[in-house]
């Protein structure tokens, strides 16, 4: 099993800081300060959505404020984050899921019924890891024991679900540029808002991410032979009638276009291959 390091990103924003203070009276401080509002967490990989403190199963929750402040790009790199999840797989990033030592261990092919399902806006990629992208990701569920319920086979051992952000009541927009070592870069954007006469909201984020890795092909003499250039393409319509019907349309397309480099015999980030391998997804 081989896993590259996070690559550290850097946020380029601009902080301007005002202050004042008066020489004649100073306000004093509050002695006792209001106590803080605990944010109910809700778990979305359910049949219904409800509160973390009513699933009988253990879960992990990791919100969108979480992942955006790590300035996370894939599920890879917020595995350390979930207790017992494991991955393998002969790949640039994580296909293969293990929840509490059950799920696959194959190298190139998985089994016929994963065992650990992976889900993105209820649509079942299971065996498919490479697809987890996390950009506009609301919310990262992990349900750990069985799941056939509501996903049958594929959940035996568990459940990774991934749910994208909503569309908005109000125009909505954003584009976010980030940069850092190892040529790291991602280009991100994103649109949302209310289509009020047609009782609907839209939203929709696109992102490219590039990094050259961090092996260097001695024989190649190449730097890139491990890169990542991922592109992720995601809308979502949404068809709300009345209050006791909603009507949601998905469209996802994730390309996956990176290298795979990583074995030195040295156990350096020097390689030797004449033919670099290639991990590809669409």
């Amino acid at each position: 099993m081989v896993s590259h390091s996070t690559v550290a990103r850097l946020n380029l924003a601009a902080i301007i800081t005002v202050g004042a203070l008066s020489a004649s009276a100073v306000a004093p401080a509050t002695a006792v300060a209001d106590s803080p509002e605990l944010q109910e967490i809700v778990v979305t990989a359910t049949l219904r959505s409800m509160p973390a403190t009513e699933v009988p199963a253990s879960v992990t929750v990791l919100s969108e404020q979480t992942l955006r402040d790590a300035g996370r790009a894939n599920l890879e790199d917020v595995l350390g984050l979930i207790p017992n999840l494991n991955w393998a797989g002969d790949t640039s990033l994580p296909r293969y899921f293990q929840l509490r030592g059950i799920g696959e261990l194959e190298q190139y092919q998985g089994a016929p019924n994963p065992s650990v399902g992976f889900l993105i806006d209820d649509v079942d990629f299971s065996g498919l890891g490479t697809a987890g992208t996390l950009y506009d990701i609301d919310q990262v569920d992990v349900m750990r024991g069985p799941q056939p319920t509501r996903y049958g086979a594929n959940a035996l051992g568990g459940l990774i679900y991934l749910k994208s952000a909503e569309p908005t009541d109000t125009l909505y927009g954003r584009v976010d540029l980030d940069a850092g070592d190892y040529a790291a870069n991602s280009q991100g954007a994103v649109i949302s808002g209310p289509v009020e006469s047609l009782d609907s909201g839209f939203r929709l984020a696109v992102q490219r991410y590039y990094s050259n890795g961090y092996y260097h092909d001695l024989y190649l003499n190449r730097d890139d032979t491990n890169r990542q250039d991922e592109y992720t393409y995601r809308a979502k319509w949404a068809y709300t009638p009345s209050d006791r019907l909603r009507i949601e349309l998905t469209a996802m397309q994730v390309n996956i276009d990176n290298g795979y480099d990583a074995y030195a015999i040295d156990n350096s980030r020097n390689t030797e291959s004449d033919q670099p391998g290639v991990d590809s997804q669409h």
